[in-house]
This record gives structure tokens, sequence and C-alpha cells, in this order.
């Protein structure tokens, strides 16, 4: 991904004409040269959606989750395409690197979504530290201090934690409190088979538009993305989709259509 800061694509091109107050071209000028940029460049409309929907997914989700500002997500994605590192949460690490949910830790540990999501709203209680290291396979600094610096550090521990024996029918267990979720997603969201709830009952929480790639996405939310944009009750095309869990483990679905 490559990021440019030029006229051609800042918000202050109005037809041609500056209408922002740079160092480069003045309030009225005519824009003669659009590769140029200046220091009070700011994204145009279509370039803030090209930035917001192709930046790496650990980085985006807080954007859209309200936890960093535009400034701070168009400052932090010029940090890591340039290189540097940039500090992440945990869980959107773990998400990106090993393509695990809160949901599945929170069954790998044997506890509830809720605790799972705590930790990552609220932090790791130290009591917990070991348990969530031991079970990921990483180091337990990791889990109060992460950066994309650290991501080689996960792709080793990744590693390690799928070789351990029957950790994919571990994931795939459904304690309790993930059946009754299932149930509410099959008869209440999406009038879908069980055995395909189970599944879309992995997914804690995803922001999808149509001009996303799937890459970044888990298994079972690119299934839930596929099945959303085949199966909704508007039987029309779908272009976005929003869904979530709460701390109480209930889903929140919202779908953005295309007109037939």
């Amino acid at each position: 991904m490559k990021i440019e800061k030029q006229c051609k694509i800042c918000e202050f091109n109005i037809d041609g004409i500056c209408a922002g107050h740079g160092d480069t071209y003045k309030y009225g000028d005519k824009i003669t040269d659009v590769t140029k940029t200046c220091d009070d460049w700011n994204a145009s409309l279509e370039y803030f959606t090209y930035l917001t929907t192709n930046a790496p997914r650990f980085l985006r989700e807080q954007f859209n989750d309200c936890r960093i500002s535009y400034n701070e997500f168009l400052s932090q994605l010029e940090d890591y395409v340039a290189g540097s590192a940039i500090p992440t949460n945990f869980f959107d690490a773990i998400k990106f690197v090993y393509g695990i949910s809160m949901v599945d830790i929170a069954v790998l540990l044997e506890v509830t979504f809720g605790v799972v999501y705590r930790a990552k709203t609220k932090g790791i209680p130290q009591k917990r530290i070991h348990q969530f290291a031991s079970e990921l396979c990483v180091e337990p600094e990791l889990l109060t201090s992460i950066t994309t610096s650290d991501f080689e550090k996960l792709r080793k521990s990744r590693k390690d934690f799928f070789a351990k024996s029957n950790v994919e029918q571990r994931i795939n267990a459904v304690p309790e409190w993930k059946q009754n979720l299932a149930n509410v997603i099959s008869s209440k969201y999406l009038s879908c088979p069980i055995h395909i709830a189970k599944d879309f009952a992995r997914v804690d929480k995803l922001y999808w538009t149509e001009d996303m790639s799937l890459d970044d996405f888990t298994e079972s939310e690119r299934v839930l993305i596929k099945y959303m944009s085949k199966h909704n009750k508007y039987q029309k095309p779908v272009n976005s989709l929003e869904y979530s869990l709460d701390l109480a483990c209930s889903p929140h679905i919202h779908i953005s259509m295309h007109e037939k």
C-alpha cells in the first residue's frame, strides 16, 4: 500500500481550484500540477475511503471503533507503510496473525466470552496473564504491550499454537454460552441451519464493505459475509456488513444494500 499526499486527491481541490491555505497554492489559485502537495493537504472523500478500506485490519478497526482519531489513523498508517513499529491491541494482533477470534480464545480458556471481552477493553487481569500466554503460546509481556514489530514473534508463536494436539477440535467446541449464541443467530437473526450458525458463532466483530479484500478476514467471517450477501431477507446485493458481539455475547448485525 502506498500513501500519496497530492493535489489530485486533496479535499481542497475543487474542480482544479485550490480551496486550501497551504504553502504550495493559495486559496483561489488554479492547480497547474496535481502531483504537488502542501502542509494543508487532506484526503478527498474518495481517497479517505481508499485508505480506510485498504489499511491493515488491525489499524482500520481501531479507527472504526473510535479508539483512535482519523489523524492518529493516518499518522500510524504512514508509519506502518514506512516500516516503523506502531502500537496495537493484543487481540487485534492475534486475529490478524493467528486468524482466531475472542470467541475462540474464550472457548480455549474455558471462560465466558465476557471474560475475554473485558480483557480486550479493560486489559488482561494479572491473575490471567499466565493462562492467556500459555494457551496462546506467546511471551507474557506481549499481553500488555505489543507493536507491529512483534508480529514476527507472533508468527512463530502461531506455529507452536497450531502444532498443539486437538487445537482445532478445541476451538470448535460448543460450550453452553456459545450454543446459546448459535441458537439466537439461527432463529432470530439469520434463519440459518444450526450447524452453520455454530460456525458464525465464532465471529466476534467485523466491518466489511464490498471494496475490501476478503484476505484479512477469518474463514468463519468469510463464510458469514458470503452467506449474508446471498441470503439476506431483503434479497438485495449487500455492499456493507457490520457484525459485533457485546459484553453479554449478544449479536448486533447491520447490513447496507444496493437497490436492485
